[in-house]
């Protein structure tokens, strides 16, 4: 009874929203939305480089491997990124537990965010916490070893994210101008995560005529397949509808395949008229599946100056919804193992079975030793090449 009152007491009250950003790109995504103040969003930053961590104003620091690194790195060495972050596994979990929804970032390439991220991932797998990847692949000109460093680790990580979204460095250059700086490119990257933390925090926000709560949104994320959270505007003649065609966009992203999806939450907020909303839920229905289940909610007491805002969190899309790794793995340099074989020949047995997580609803005692370190898995063995 006491269980069902703390979920019942979870959904009712505002849930607890964190970001983990792993290694020096996922430290960096943590530095630029420090500055953008987002209420009721706790960030984290991990990293095995003390002298990178020392300077992102995150809420919460890990370095991550102190004995394994001493806080110098990990070389660019994936292997010893992962084997650090087993060695912080306590720090990560005390980080990480307590929340209902978790974004996890990091760049694919290197060596700290590639390894860390697939144990951050299987920890919040075993906490039974939602977790949902925005990771960065590296840039074409980053030939070789990064280039399939990203790959293998984009593959180890699948399993365990509930959505897993990457973003090839590439389209960065064909958005930007001559005059826009590093800087700015990859704050195009982090919009897509900003806005999946906006569109929750705002479909959650102020009551209106039609409500959403924590439930329905974990309801469709289980449901299978991948999720995409966006907010869109418009206004003038078939505003709403306008609106809704601005939240599948992203200059970073293709264009939703919005007829995949399984599920979808759709909040208007705004002064809307009836005749609006249901031209707005028609033009939906029109362009997804006959058994698409698509839940309204509505917030006409907002004033947008005569827009209409769209939050709009779709479910389903696709094996692994947004998933551009194929852009990578379509480099012929890069030669990629499929995923069964990573699983295979990695020297720490991956059981991605839904019978090894343990509960959310255990003591953390119960994780005093997870699974990847009870079978025995060797960390020094894993770091020869580095120290070597």
């Amino acid at each position: 009874m006491n269980n069902t009152n703390e979920r019942t007491s979870q959904f009712n009250n505002t849930p607890r929203i964190k970001v983990l950003g792993l290694g020096g790109a996922g430290c960096n995504t943590i530095n630029r939305l420090s500055f953008l103040d987002i209420p009721g969003v706790e960030l984290i930053a991990a990293n095995t480089d003390q002298q990178c961590l020392q300077a992102i104003p995150a809420q919460h620091k890990i370095l991550l491997g102190s004995s394994l690194t001493r806080g110098l790195g990990s070389g660019g060495n994936p292997n010893v990124g992962r084997s650090a972050a087993e060695e912080s596994y306590k720090k990560l979990i005390d980080a990480i537990q307590g929340a209902d929804l978790l974004f996890l970032t990091a760049g694919m390439g290197g060596g700290t965010g590639s390894g860390a991220i697939e144990i951050a991932a299987r920890i919040a797998k075993s906490l039974d916490i939602t977790s949902l990847s925005i990771v960065t692949v590296p840039f074409s000109f980053e030939a070789g070893r990064r280039q399939q460093n990203a790959a293998e680790a984009v593959a180890a990580l699948r399993p365990f994210t509930d959505t897993l979204i990457t973003i090839p460095n590439d389209r960065l250059i064909k958005l930007a101008s001559v005059d826009t700086t590093l800087e700015a490119a990859f704050g195009l990257s982090d919009d897509i995560l900003l806005k999946g933390i906006q569109g929750i925090t705002q479909m959650l926000g102020e009551p209106g005529l039609l409500d959403v709560d924590f439930s329905h949104v974990l309801r469709l994320v289980h449901n299978g397949g991948g999720t995409y959270i966006s907010l869109g505007y418009g206004d003038g003649e078939n505003r709403a509808i306008h609106a809704v065609e601005s939240a599948l966009s992203h200059p970073l992203l293709d264009d939703i395949q919005i007829q995949q999806a399984k599920g979808l939450i759709v909040k208007f907020s705004g002064d809307l008229s009836i005749a609006e909303l249901e031209h707005a839920m028609h033009y939906l229905q029109a362009r997804t599946a006959a058994d698409t289940e698509i839940i309204p909610a509505v917030n006409t007491q907002e004033r947008l100056n005569g827009q209409v805002m769209v939050t709009l969190l779709a479910t389903g899309i696709g094996a692994t919804a947004l998933e551009y790794a194929p852009a990578l793995l379509e480099i012929p340099a890069v030669k990629v193992r499929e995923e069964k074989q990573i699983v295979e020949d990695s020297p720490l047995p991956l059981d991605i079975s839904p019978h090894s997580f343990q509960s959310a609803e255990k003591e953390i005692d119960d994780l005093e030793v997870p699974a990847f370190i009870r079978r025995g898995y060797n960390q020094v063995e894993r770091a020869v090449a580095y120290h070597g």
